[in-house]
């Protein structure tokens, strides 16, 4: 008997069981990779493995935008559509309940019981809820789990719970990174005098000078954050003209992606804010004295602080600059709105 998907013609293929936890893989893609899963990578997992004899997905699809769904119907995966449950707690504060997990989880103990013939079931996702389920399929049923989930994102448990996974692994784009890199070189020439690059303002404006047919605006922030794990930007700490700490993410031109982006001279010096000068290749080779790395950031919060544009990132003017800035509004600015 010939296993696999091409068996069909010859003998009698092994059949597979594919169920999605959808949300807990588009979000994870979006947080890693900055870009919209396509189900269709999804379809191909699958098939190394043998037929699709079932292929669902589920989440509240109305809280996701039509061409993703549309991608699903091309892959082949039923979508299963459970709405949120809205409630509101003693607070009056709305409270969001999925029932995709435990419509996802009923499903596939039936389809075990109903289906002994399948002896093969990837659960695409990472969350550790779905442990009981996994171990009720490997240890009680006798069946094969593979974890397809996203790098990053899934539980070691959950995996060692299936004892087999096959992550999702998607190709990084560079030329689309490079386009962002000098979309955020654009984005900080065209701040006002007196205002510094953070990541909140930047995950918020960037959009404007981005192409989005590369990256639309809803991906942006998980973009940057991604640069951030790369060191593609990093942050640096200073005190503003009114005496406050700021936290300032900046590109890293020692970066090969930003040399290559921008098109810095390796050989050209970079000066420091304690005056001192380094080139690029020295910074590539190591981290420079002068220099203790990026911001060691613990706090989730500080990836995005809140900072008002007009107010805790603006310096503060000199009487002659107050004096001058009257007279600057017949002025060209350097903003693109």
């Amino acid at each position: 008997m010939v296993n696999g998907p091409m068996a069909g013609r010859t003998g009698r293929a092994d059949e597979v069981a594919a169920f999605v936890d959808f949300e807990n893989i588009r979000y994870s893609t979006i947080n890693s990779y900055g870009r919209e899963p396509d189900p269709v990578v999804w379809r191909d997992k699958a098939l190394k493995y043998g037929l699709m004899s079932v292929a669902k997905a589920y989440a509240d699809f109305d809280q996701h935008p039509p061409y993703v769904r549309t991608r699903l119907d091309v892959a082949g995966f039923e979508m299963n559509h459970y709405p949120v449950k809205r409630s509101q707690d003693s607070q009056g504060r709305e409270k969001l309940a999925s029932r995709s997990d435990l419509n996802l989880v009923v499903d596939i103990i039936n389809t075990a019981l109903v289906r002994p013939d399948i002896k093969t079931f990837l659960l695409f996702s990472g969350d550790k809820d779905f442990i009981r389920l996994v171990t009720t399929l490997r240890n009680r049923l006798g069946l094969r789990v593979v974890i397809c989930g996203v790098p990053g994102s899934v539980s070691p448990d959950l995996v060692a719970a299936a004892g087999e996974d096959d992550p999702i692994e998607l190709e990084q784009t560079e030329d689309i990174d490079i386009s962002v890199i000098q979309s955020i070189s654009t984005y900080v020439e065209q701040l006002h005098d007196g205002f510094v690059p953070t990541q909140s303002h930047m995950s918020r404006s960037l959009w404007r000078f981005v192409d989005r047919s590369k990256l639309p605006s809803e991906h942006i922030e998980a973009k940057v954050m991604e640069f951030l794990r790369k060191q593609v930007l990093i942050k640096r700490q200073t005190i503003n003209g009114q005496g406050n700490e700021l936290v300032t993410t900046e590109l890293n031109p020692a970066h090969p992606l930003v040399i290559e982006a921008l098109e810095i001279d390796a050989s050209v010096e970079v000066v420091d804010a304690e005056g001192d000068e380094h080139s690029a290749e020295d910074e590539a080779d190591g981290q420079p004295e002068w220099r203790e790395g990026p911001v060691e950031v613990e706090d989730e919060d500080l990836y995005d602080e809140p900072q008002p544009p007009n107010l805790e990132n603006r310096r503060s003017r000199s009487p002659w600059e107050q004096e001058f800035s009257t007279n600057r509004n017949d002025r060209p600015r350097r903003y693109m709105p």
